[in-house]
C-alpha cells in the first residue's frame, strides 16, 4: 500500500480538499508511519531525483540494505513513482525551482545525508532552456536549508570537462562547453564553499545498468542498444565521442557507502566518478550485440558526431571525457565493473 497521498480532507473547508505541500506531505507520512508504530529512524536520508534512473536503483538497495533508516524520496512529476516506492520511502513531489518548498521540506525532513542526484540532464533541453536549467541545477535554496550536522552527495557530471585534455583527473581544469556542464559545475562550487568539510562532489560519467525496480520514464543506455537491436533496427551511433561508462551497482555501493559512514574533512572533496575503461557509444552497443547475439556489422552504424551538420549539432558536446577514478576507488575501496562484466 502506497504512503503517499496528494489531497487532504479539511474539515470545515467547503471544497473538502486542498493540495497538501511537500513539507505537509512528508509529515503527514512519518505520523502515519508513528501511527503504525514503527520504530524512529536509525539515520534519515532525503534524496533529490528519486524517481531517475539512478534513484530508483539507489531507493531499492537503501531499503533493502538499511530497513531501520527513514529514505525521504523527492521527485518531480514522475505520477507513478508514488505507487511503486510508496511501501517503502515516504514520496515527496517536489519543484526545486520553488525555493519556499525546498527550504520547507528540508526543515520538516531533517536530514542526516542529503543524497542530491536531481537535475535537468538533457543537454539539449538545457540549452534550450538555460534559465530555467540554471534554477534547478543551481538551486540555492537546498543548500541553504541543509541542518549544520548534515553531510551531503552531489550527483555532478563528466560534462564538467571540455574533451581536450583527457583522460582526466580531478586537478584538471573544469571548462565545461554547455549550459549543462555550466549549471553542475556552478552547483560543486557553492556546495564546496558552503560545506567544504562536510560535502562530496561525484563526477559521474554516462550510467549504465539493468531496467528500474520500477517505472521509469527513461532507462540506461543499455536498454536503449537492446531495444534498437532486438527490434533489428540499423542504428547510428557516435564513434568520435569517449566516455568512462559506469556501472550503476557500483554508484549505489558509492553512495550508500557515504551515507552511512558519512563525510569527514578528510574525504570531503572532489571526485571522477567513471569506469575502468575509456569507450565510445559504439563500442558499448557492440558489446550489447555480443551479449544478445545480434548481427553487429548488419546494425551498428559508427557516425562520427563531428562529420554532422552544425543543425545537427546544435548542443556543444565534448569529444573525450574519459577521465582517472583512482581517488575515488581508494576512497571507498570498491572496485569498479568493467563493460564486459
Amino acid at each position: 500500500v502506497s504512503f503517499a497521498y496528494h489531497t487532504l480532507c479539511m474539515p470545515g473547508s467547503l471544497e473538502g480538499l486542498r493540495a497538501l505541500s511537500p513539507a505537509e506531505e512528508y509529515l503527514r507520512i512519518v505520523a502515519s508511519a508513528a501511527a503504525r508504530g514503527l520504530a524512529p529512524p536509525d539515520k534519515t536520508v532525503l534524496i533529490t531525483g528519486a524517481s531517475g534512473y539512478l534513484g530508483q536503483h539507489l531507493i531499492a538497495h537503501l531499503a533493502r540494505t538499511f530497513p531501520t533508516w527513514r529514505l525521504a524520496a523527492a521527485y518531480g512529476g514522475l505520477d507513478t513513482f508514488a505507487e511503486d516506492f510508496g511501501a517503502v520511502c515516504a514520496c515527496v513531489q517536489l519543484d526545486l525551482t520553488d525555493g519556499a518548498a525546498v527550504t520547507a521540506l528540508v526543515s520538516e525532513v531533517k536530514p542526516d545525508v542529503v543524497l542530491h542526484l536531481a537535475a535537468m540532464s538533457s543537454p539539449a533541453v538545457c540549452e534550450r532552456d538555460p534559465a530555467r536549467a540554471r534554477a534547478v541545477n543551481e538551486c540555492p535554496p537546498l543548500l541553504a536549508a541543509v541542518p549544520a550536522h548534515a553531510c551531503f552527495v552531489f550527483l555532478s557530471t563528466d560534462q564538467v570537462y571540455d574533451g581536450l585534455a583527457a583522460p582526466y583527473t580531478e586537478t584538471s581544469a573544469a571548462a565545461p562547453v554547455n549550459v549543462y556542464g555550466q549549471s553542475k559545475l556552478s552547483f560543486e562550487r557553492a556546495l564546496t564553499a558552503a560545506l567544504p568539510s562536510r560535502s562530496v562532489c561525484l563526477r559521474s560519467s554516462l550510467i549504465l545498468g539493468p531496467p528500474t525496480p520500477g517505472r521509469c520514464r527513461k532507462g540506461s543506455f543499455l536498454q536503449f542498444c537492446a531495444e534498437r537491436l532486438s527490434a533489428g533496427a540499423a542504428t547510428d551511433f557516435f564513434s568520435d565521442e569517449v566516455r568512462s561508462v559506469v556501472w550503476v551497482g557500483d554508484i549505489v555501493s558509492i553512495l550508500a557507502s557515504l551515507a552511512r559512514d558519512g563525510v569527514s574533512p578528510q574525504s570531503a572533496g572532489v571526485y571522477n566518478m567513471g569506469g575502468p575503461e575509456r569507450v565510445t557509444r559504439v563500442e558499448v552497443a557492440e558489446a550489447v550485440a555480443a551479449q544478445g547475439g545480434y548481427d553487429a556489422p548488419q546494425l551498428i552504424r559508427p557516425v562520427a558526431r563531428s562529420s554532422l551538420p552544425p543543425a545537427a549539432r546544435a548542443v556543444a558536446s565534448p569529444p573525450d571525457i574519459s577521465m582517472d577514478s583512482t581517488k575515488l576507488r581508494s576512497l571507498t575501496g570498491h572496485p569498479a565493473t568493467r563493460l564486459a562484466e
